[in-house]
């Protein structure tokens, strides 16, 4: 396989990586101003479409917390799907903001973890790094 080849199936990982953690911001932050305005409703959805967008990103670290159902994240989640089906806006509210801080943190230990194999692989860390940056400025940017 020539260079060239291999730059071009990373630069399209890369696309296809940055898209569907697009469609996962997009999600969260639906998600969060559902649970803000108070609509349960739309949250219930929007949590749903979160989710199928995790599991679409079968290598990303969210997949993984995903798949234990004792990682934190996933009681976060079932907590929050709790909340909603309850229609507890309240518990909603407070299930949310403890699975955002709960991503928060491993998105930052994923990034952690990528800068530390920096030297084996710079493409593929840069891709990493940066849709963790990406990840991580918009769980700060919700409420």
């Amino acid at each position: 396989m020539s260079v060239s080849s291999i730059n071009s199936v990373t630069d399209s990982y890369g696309t296809n990586i940055q898209s569907v953690l697009s469609k996962q911001a997009q999600d969260f932050q639906g998600l969060a101003s559902a649970i803000e305005s108070g609509d349960l409703s739309s949250a219930e959805t929007a949590l749903t479409a979160f989710q199928q967008d995790i599991q679409n990103n079968a290598q990303g670290p969210l997949a993984t917390a995903l798949s234990d159902p004792n990682s934190q994240v996933s009681k976060d989640i079932q907590a929050l799907q709790t909340a909603l089906k309850s229609n507890d806006a309240s518990g909603a509210q407070d299930a949310f903001a403890a699975l955002k801080q709960d991503l928060k943190a491993i998105y930052h230990h994923h990034r952690h973890h990528h800068h530390k194999v920096s030297n084996e692989s710079t493409q593929s860390t840069a891709d990493t790094s940066s849709n963790g940056s990406t990840a991580s400025s918009i769980l700060d940017q919700q409420a």
